[in-house]
């Protein structure tokens, strides 16, 4: 939508469902939008993309079966979910809470820079992190739990400027 805020003033705003695109669509959508506003929507020269379709053609040829069996040698041994809370399918006087807490700006660095350091992203250390404490919590040495990762295959030409979902969860 393009809301007029006054004589010469807008605002565009944005929605769509998380089905749409991932994280990683959205500034380069914007940043598509922002060249095309600044050409005063004429050709902005803006590089020609991959259309999702070769994506899904990607998709498609993927051996399934293969994938399949990868993922039921590295969970081999696993008896079980690692479950953080107890089953209240029963018990219906069970609350839910949210604790919400900020992270002092001293220990952020820090994690960053181990982050750096060590070549890793800080999500992975965050979810290092979080496998460390459902072990601790749980007493178990394997622990497994779901994480969202880009999906996005390095082979597809032009993948990093596509506009879509490449999300997969793990």
């Amino acid at each position: 939508s393009l809301l007029r805020l006054g004589e010469r003033r807008y605002r565009l705003l944005l929605t769509g469902h998380h089905i749409l695109w991932d994280g990683w669509s959205v500034p380069v959508l914007v940043e598509e939008l922002f060249r095309l506003y600044a050409a005063g929507g004429e050709d902005a020269g803006l590089p020609a993309v991959t259309p999702y379709r070769e994506y899904l053609a990607w998709l498609g040829r993927q051996d399934r079966e293969a994938a399949g069996q990868a993922w039921a040698a590295a969970l081999e041994g696993l008896a079980e979910p690692t479950l953080v809370a107890p089953d209240t399918t029963h018990d219906k006087t069970a609350l839910q809470e949210y604790v919400t807490t900020d992270l002092p700006q001293h220990l952020l660095d820090r994690v960053t820079a181990l982050a750096r350091r060590h070549g890793l992203t800080l999500n992975t250390v965050v979810q290092g992190v979080w496998g460390l404490l459902l072990a601790r919590q749980t007493g178990r040495e394997d622990v497994v739990f779901g994480a969202t990762v880009s999906g996005r295959p390095p082979e597809l030409e032009g993948v990093e400027r596509m506009l879509g979902l490449f999300i997969n969860t793990l």
